[in-house]
Parts: structure tokens; sequence; C-alpha cells
């Protein structure tokens, strides 16, 4: 896709990673395929399409890489050990290509999404609602109320953030991991 994205266009100038959540659960429910498809779906996808833009964004003068994880990367959500593992694999290969990649001014940076209106965030509100015994409505309605903001954000407004992120406005901000949660983290 990024080759023939290149022929037709020209070299990338952004990036943005963006990958479904691997399935919920504890950590004794999974065996080393599940860890396995976790690890392909939420950290080595990243890392095989960077490895592809890298060359054209050096060549070009620079760009920007945005990698989309999820508040799990700064604070741990419950039932949600594949995620909340490879999460912070990907802060961890972003902070370091920030700093191996800067020098060519391609800035590299992490956004979390918290609780974004989205079908995922549907699902594992429903898979909480089947195991406490109340409707999702129920489980949204009390999780808003730990949300200084008291909704679940909007997804265009998650884009809005990558947007900045991407573009030649953004011109020193790299390297960081910034959340889209509503205030909801309470780690630094």
């Amino acid at each position: 896709m990024v080759r023939e994205t290149c022929r037709r266009f020209g070299s990338v100038w952004a990036l943005v990673n963006n990958s479904g959540g691997p399935p919920p659960g504890p950590f004794e429910r999974f065996d080393d395929e599940a860890w396995q498809a976790a690890f392909d779906l939420t950290l080595r996808s990243y890392v095989r399409s960077i490895r592809e833009v890298v060359p054209g964004m050096k060549a070009a003068g620079g760009g920007r890489i945005v990698n989309l994880t999820s508040s799990s990367s700064k604070q741990a959500l419950d039932d949600l050990i594949l995620s909340n593992t490879f999460r912070l694999g990907v802060v961890g290969l972003t902070k370091t290509l920030a700093r191996e990649l800067g020098p060519f001014h391609i800035l590299a940076n992490v956004v979390g999404p918290g609780r974004m209106d989205t079908d995922r965030v549907r699902q594992l509100d429903q898979r909480r609602a089947d195991s406490g015994g109340v409707s999702a409505e129920e489980v949204r309605q009390a999780t808003e109320q730990r949300i200084p903001l008291r909704r679940y954000g909007d997804p265009d407004e998650l884009a809005r953030l990558v947007v900045f992120l991407c573009s030649p406005a953004n011109t020193y901000v790299t390297g960081q991991t910034i959340l889209a949660d509503g205030g909801l983290t309470g780690a630094y």
C-alpha cells in the first residue's frame, strides 16, 4: 500500500497508525497464539508501516508519524491485558523513533484515546454490562460520571488532534503521548 501510494503521489508526509483492539479478558484466558495475534495487530503492524515510510520521509526532508494506542498507555485498564501490554510497546517504539528520526525532521507521537463513542467502546461497555447484570447504557452513564467532561469523546475530536500533530503547524511536538480522554486518566 505504501509503495503504491508513493508511486502515484510521491512520498508520504504523514503516517497515522491505528488498529483494532485485541480481545478483552484476563491473563489466564490467553494462550501463545492469542498473545502473538495481539502483538501482530497492535505493535508489529505499526513497525511494518513505519519501516515503509521512513526512507521516503528522510529523502523528502521530514514527515510525521502518529501512533494511536489507548489511554491504557498511561494507566492500565481492567480486563485488557493484551492491549495494556502492547500499547506500551508502541509508546516505547514511538519515543525511540522521535529521538532517532528527529535529526531528519520527522516527528513521532502517540495519541491515546479514552472513552470515544466508537463500536469498540460500545463492545467493551456491553461486555461489562453482561458480566455485571446491568444494561450497557447503565455502564456508559456510570463511566461518564467518572469523566470530568461527563461524556464520551466524539471521534472528530480525536481526529482534530491527530490532524494538528500531522500538519506542518506542528514543528516541535515529538516523542509525546497525548491522551484524548476528557480528563479521565489520573496518571501523569
